[in-house]
């Protein structure tokens, strides 16, 4: 499948660039960062609604691991 996107030639110039100078495939490069930037807009609308569904309460690492029981193991 093939697609076209309209990318400013100065940014397209200074990409081949790069990705020439570390010897890479311009493809997989693409593929790469849109994989990872898909990710990362996943993980921030998980943690949206994991805001949105919490109860306001924060608390430290220190207050868990005593919650849990660990202190011993742990602190």
């Amino acid at each position: 499948m093939l697609y076209t996107v309209d990318v400013n030639s100065n940014l397209m110039n200074e990409f081949k660039k790069e990705v020439k100078e570390n010897g890479e495939n311009e493809n997989e490069v693409l593929s790469a960062l849109l994989r990872e930037y898909l990710e990362d807009l996943r993980d921030a609308k998980e943690l949206d609604k994991a805001i949105e569904e919490s109860d306001g309460k924060f608390y430290s690492l220190n207050d868990v691991i005593k919650e849990l029981g660990f202190e011993n193991e742990l602190l």
